[in-house]
């Protein structure tokens, strides 16, 4: 057990209800990195003895921070700590990561975990209108937020004529949308798409801090240029625990 635990000293000559104060206690503790993300909360029986207080004071404070975002449960699995979820406009915007990260206050930053060419697989080739087995240039990057892992991305585009230029480019700095326009002259015209819930293995897990079987956001992506010729296929794994994906839609005749 975490000895942070041991620290919550409960104030029964308050009007604050017990619950309250753990739940205060776990919120306060997250927010400072000192629970940290992924971390497995000890079982509600444990916390009951340490604190001397009920159990249905203990489930009270856990499923309002379940509610909120701070815990996640998973049968067999049990409690673990979490944040609350990002709000994302990224299925409805043309923006990079860094644009959309920024504008949610969050700090962004990038690591590439690979860069090379390699022959396209029969889905890739597909996606980018490319003779079976062409050449393409396989970018595979660990997006943060605040340092944390949010988003693990494979990357596909045709190795002629964009290899040479991002190879030599720092794409843990640079946009790779960015990138292509400065010295390919390439702007997006239109972007596809497909999105579904999915489960992390053992290496997702691991890259993302999460528990493996954990809920993922899995979304398939092809950037149109504005002539209409697919030059990029991604695959992006959100977490499920961090992201929330936020769609509006307008009536053509304005409100209902």
């Amino acid at each position: 057990m975490n000895p942070i635990y041991s620290r919550l000293t409960l104030n029964r000559t308050v009007p604050i209800p017990l619950y309250y104060q753990i739940k205060t206690f776990f919120i306060e503790h997250i927010q400072a990195g000192t629970l940290a993300d992924g971390e497995a909360v000890p079982p509600e029986e444990e916390l009951c003895a340490l604190w001397d207080v009920s159990r249905p004071t203990v489930r009270q404070a856990f499923s309002d921070l379940v509610h909120e975002g701070y815990l996640n449960r998973l049968r067999s699995r049990g409690t673990h700590i979490t944040r609350p979820k990002v709000n994302s406009d990224f299925i409805q915007k043309i923006q990079n990561y860094n644009q959309e990260t920024e504008r949610m206050g969050l700090v962004p930053s990038t690591k590439v975990l690979s860069l090379e060419r390699q022959s396209a697989m029969e889905e890739v080739a597909e996606h980018l209108s490319l003779p079976p087995k062409a050449s393409v240039l396989r970018l595979e990057r660990l997006r943060f937020a605040n340092g944390q892992p949010m988003v693990y991305v494979k990357t596909f585009l045709p190795s002629s004529p964009y290899a040479d230029i991002l190879e030599a480019a720092d794409l843990e700095k640079e946009s790779l949308y960015q990138t292509l326009e400065m010295h390919c002259n390439v702007r997006i015209g239109k972007l596809t798409r497909q999105i579904h819930a999915a489960l992390a293995d053992d290496y997702l897990a691991r890259l993302l801090r999460m528990i493996p079987g954990s809920a993922i956001l899995y979304i398939s992506t092809v950037a149109y240029t504005e002539g209409g010729i697919p030059f990029e296929y991604s695959l992006a794994s959100y977490r499920g625990d961090s992201y929330r994906m936020n769609v509006e839609l307008c009536s053509r005749n304005g409100p209902f």
